[in-house]
């Protein structure tokens, strides 16, 4: 919407004044412009998608089919929904309403690698063929994006090249669009281009963190509510420079800030918070085990030359933390070290294998080389062929594999592995995002069975699990408090 000001009438000003309080504009001249949305807020009588033809799916929660209408009614819009809460089904049910809205254009959903067949049969599960989606391989993008007729498609962002053109793109759905966060990345660069100008965008994701603004101000251009990430970060915050908090509200910014986002995104962990039905209180509990692996000699006579103590202190830094980390796993420096960790890992996991699956998370090559050693199962490199990759994970879903072991950066991101009811973790780093992220793979809406999640380690390693656990209880509470604030002022 743009409108152009009379200096010579009041209620040109007014109207002036009016534009300067909406969460996003810009002035050139005398000339303003801001969404189509805020249109009301002037006066200015605008037509809206209409979503009276929407007919939500039988199969979808009260709370899928609300965020869906809202989505298509605004047209462009961000859900950033905690994990397992069905934010593919709130994708295919936007796709499957812009199909009839845009004619002969294409759709086109991009997702992680690993996560492009889950979506397909996702698709095809419920909506057999009323919806085909299109597999769309890195060689036949660029061809399939530019070519007539009314298809949707589904790729991966590692097939998107600098130069993939728009074609007859009519719609954009970016599932796991925190990719957005680098910014300055490869892929996010190329999906603001591929975006540019579209009338259709949706992104889905993960709830971001309380304090990551970057994640929003992303998402906020990727859906041209702001031309860049630094004019929405000025709006609204204040630059601390490097600490913890580096970009902390303005004062008094609360309300708008919220409101802003409201306009073209929701922030969701719990559908009751907003009144619709409780369908999170039927998922399973997760359970942390805490398992405590000793000391060798070896390791102990590391820490007391390295240290001068027989007692891994617990004060240092994310230095010392890895270093403890990787003495613990048998190795440092091109040293390596009696280790109790891998047979403790196999023991524990002997102990149910024969009832239960088990995803083991590993942070080092050599690492997952030797749980791969004591379990036995499949192991996920970053070397693994993706055909053998999508074959490991058909096996472990069905059974037919009992262990599976990977990093989080692989296998971490998007899947649903609601076969595995147990977790090991040979190790943790300081993110708390990348451990949130491994459990959510196997604790999700549709989950019967609680997860439980071991986590072995020594006492070298305990600061580091301990960072982490605390980081969750914060990260929990603070995101608790962003969804209601979230949904108070977004009224």
């Amino acid at each position: 919407m743009q409108i152009i000001f009379n200096p010579r009438k009041i209620e040109s000003y007014r109207n002036f004044l009016k534009v300067k309080q909406l969460p996003a504009w810009s002035m050139r001249g005398r000339l303003a412009t801001f969404p189509d949305i805020y249109a009301s807020r002037l006066g200015i009588a605008v037509n809206h998608t209409s979503v009276a033809s929407y007919d939500p799916e039988p199969w979808l929660f009260d709370y899928q089919a609300a965020i869906t209408r809202t989505a298509i009614e605004r047209q462009k819009f961000a859900v950033f929904a905690d994990c397992g809460l069905g934010k593919t089904l709130i994708m295919l049910s936007y796709a499957a309403y812009v199909r009839q809205r845009i004619g002969k254009r294409r759709i086109l959903i991009i997702t992680p690698p690993l996560v492009v067949r889950q979506i397909e049969e996702e698709a095809r599960r419920f909506y057999g063929d009323s919806l085909p989606i299109e597999v769309v391989k890195a060689n036949g993008l660029a061809q399939w994006i530019s070519s007539d007729g009314e298809k949707i498609g589904i790729t991966n962002y590692e097939a998107l090249k600098k130069d993939t053109p728009q074609g007859k793109l009519g719609a954009l759905i970016l599932d796991e669009s925190s990719i957005l966060k680098s910014h300055y990345g490869n892929y996010a660069g190329i999906c603001l281009k591929l975006g540019e100008g579209l009338e259709w965008k949706l992104c889905c994701t993960g709830t971001p963190a309380p304090n990551d603004r970057i994640e929003y101000a992303n998402h906020a251009c990727f859906l041209d509510r702001f031309p860049t990430v630094n004019s929405f970060l000025a709006k609204y915050f204040v630059n601390r420079g490097q600490t913890g908090e580096r970009w902390e509200l303005k004062p008094h910014a609360l309300r708008p800030f919220y409101r802003s986002l409201s306009d073209w995104c929701i922030f969701l962990t719990d559908p009751s918070v907003y009144g619709w039905q409780d369908n999170c209180s039927t998922i399973p509990p997760i359970n942390v085990h805490i398992e405590e692996v000793p000391l060798t000699a070896e390791q102990r006579a590391w820490v007391q030359r390295e240290h001068g103590t027989l007692v891994a202190i617990r004060t240092g830094g994310i230095t010392q933390r890895s270093a403890f980390g990787q003495v613990s796993k048998g190795y440092w420096k091109g040293q390596e070290f009696d280790t109790n960790k891998y047979q403790f890992i196999a023991d524990l996991v002997n102990s149910w294998r024969d009832e239960e699956s088990t995803l083991c998370w590993c942070l080092y090559d050599n690492e997952q080389q030797r749980c791969q050693d004591a379990l036995g199962g499949d192991s996920m490199t970053g070397k693994t062929p993706w055909k053998q990759r999508e074959e490991m994970i058909q096996r472990f879903k069905l059974g037919e594999s009992r262990v599976l072991t990977s990093k989080s950066r692989i296998l971490g991101f998007g899947l649903n592995l609601q076969a595995a009811t147990r977790q090991v973790f040979s190790g943790l780093q300081d993110s708390y995002e990348a451990y949130y992220q491994c459990v959510k793979r196997s604790n999700r809406i549709g989950s019967t069975k609680p997860l439980n999640v071991h986590i072995p380690v020594t006492e070298l390693e305990e600061p580091m699990v301990e960072n982490v656990l605390r980081k969750a209880k914060r990260v929990e509470h603070d995101t608790k408090e962003q969804e209601q604030l979230f949904k108070e002022l977004s009224q």
